[in-house]
C-alpha cells in the first residue's frame, strides 16, 4: 500500500541532473531580508603551511587566508534545493542491490556541493540550512513508471546517514516535514562530525511495506543542517526495510555507502601545494565570487583579485597559487 498516490511523479535517468518544472517558491522575502542578501560576504580561514623548498632557507613562508564571516540572515522559511537524490536498484528483485541512481551528478566525486545557508531567526537561527529531496524509482504506472533502475515491488527504502566529516565541533542536521509537503520547523536528529558509524535513518519510499506496494517516494519539505561553517562530507547508505524477501528479509541488498558535499556559509581551504598553495572552496549558484590577496593583514591594504571574477555553480573549485613572497592573505568575497 501507498501513502500518496496523488504525488508528482517524476523519475530520474542514471547520468542525469533532476529538477521539477515547478515554480521556485518565493520564500516571503521581507524587504530587511532582502536587503541583508544584498550584503557582502567575505570568507576567511587561516592555516600555515611548509615553505617550498627553494624558500626554506632564506625565509620561512607562511600563508594564510584572512578570516572573517559576514553572516547572511535567510528568511524563515527553509532555502530550498530542486536536485533530487534518487535511490533505486541494479535489478528489481530479489538479491539485487541498491544504488544511488544519480550518483554521476550528486556525489561528492562530482563534485557538487549542496549549499547551507545560515539563518538569523526563526526555527533555524544560528544554524546553515536548506530543503532537500530524497527521491525513490517508481515500479508502476500509478507512480509515473516502471522507471529505470526502480526496486522490486514491496521493497520499502531508507536513508542511514552513517558518517560526517567536516569542521571540528560541527553537527549535521535532518529535520523531518510533518507532511503534506509542509517544512519542516524541528530538528528530528543530529549526527557530530567524527562519526563513522552512525545509525540513524529516514525512509525515502513512502509505501507502508506491504507485499507489492510500490517502492516509489517523493517527499518535499525536509531541511538539512549544519551548526558550523564548513565544507561537510556526509556519508548515507539506502537500505531496504522491508520484510518481503526470503526468510522474512529484506527484498534488496544495502547500496554502497556513498558521500554528499554540504557547504555551511563560506569558508576557504589551504593546503600544500608544489612551490606555493592550493585553495579550496565551495561556491552557490546565483551568486558571483571573487578571490583576493593581500601581502600583509593590516588595517588599511589593497585587496588584489587573484584571476577574475566567477560565477557560482554549486561545484568544488580549487585554485593553485604560487608561493612569490614570504606571507601572503587570501580572501573570498561573495557578492549576492
Amino acid at each position: 500500500m501507498n501513502r500518496s498516490p496523488n504525488r508528482s511523479r517524476e523519475s530520474i535517468g542514471p547520468e542525469t541532473s533532476f529538477a521539477t518544472k515547478e515554480g521556485q517558491r518565493n520564500p516571503g522575502v521581507t524587504p530587511a531580508a532582502t536587503h541583508l542578501r544584498r550584503a557582502l560576504l567575505i570568507a576567511i580561514s587561516e592555516f600555515e603551511l611548509k615553505p617550498p623548498r627553494h624558500l626554506r632557507s632564506s625565509c620561512a613562508l607562511t600563508l594564510l587566508a584572512a578570516g572573517l564571516l559576514l553572516a547572511l540572515a535567510s528568511p524563515l522559511t527553509a532555502v530550498r534545493a530542486h536536485e533530487h537524490l534518487a535511490a533505486g536498484a541494479t535489478l528489481p528483485e530479489a538479491g539485487a542491490a541498491l544504488l544511488f541512481v544519480n550518483a554521476g551528478n550528486f556525489a561528492a566525486e562530482s563534485g557538487y556541493v549542496f549549499p547551507l545557508e545560515l539563518s538569523g531567526s526563526g526555527p533555524y537561527a544560528g544554524v546553515h540550512h536548506a530543503e532537500l529531496s530524497f527521491v525513490c524509482q517508481p515500479g508502476t504506472l500509478d507512480y509515473g513508471g516502471p522507471a529505470p533502475f526502480h526496486p522490486a515491488l514491496g521493497a520499502h527504502i531508507e536513508a542511514v546517514v552513517e558518517s560526517v566529516s567536516g569542521p571540528v565541533g560541527g553537527a549535521f542536521g535532518f529535520w523531518e516535514s510533518p507532511g503534506d509537503e509542509q517544512v519542516a520547523t524541528e530538528l528530528t536528529f543530529s549526527v557530530p562530525v567524527g562519526t563513522t558509524n552512525g545509525t540513524h535513518r529516514f525512509p525515502v519510499s513512502e509505501n507502508d511495506g506491504s507485499p507489492g506496494a510500490d517502492p516509489y517516494g517523493h517527499v518535499h519539505g525536509r531541511v538539512y543542517s549544519a551548526t558550523m561553517p564548513g565544507l561537510y562530507a556526509v556519508g548515507f547508505r539506502f537500505v531496504d526495510t522491508s520484510t518481503n524477501g526470503p526468510n522474512g528479509g529484506p527484498l534488496h541488498v544495502s547500496s554502497e555507502r556513498f558521500f554528499i558535499y554540504f557547504q555551511a556559509g563560506i569558508t576557504l581551504a589551504i593546503t600544500n601545494a608544489i612551490d606555493g598553495a592550493q585553495l579550496t572552496f565551495a561556491t552557490a549558484n546565483d551568486h558571483q565570487y571573487v578571490l583576493e590577496s593581500l601581502p600583509e593583514l593590516v588595517a588599511v591594504g589593497t585587496w588584489t583579485p587573484v584571476g577574475e571574477p566567477f560565477a557560482g555553480d554549486n561545484r568544488l573549485r580549487q585554485v593553485t597559487v604560487d608561493a612569490v613572497i614570504a606571507s601572503q592573505y587570501f580572501r573570498l568575497r561573495r557578492e549576492p
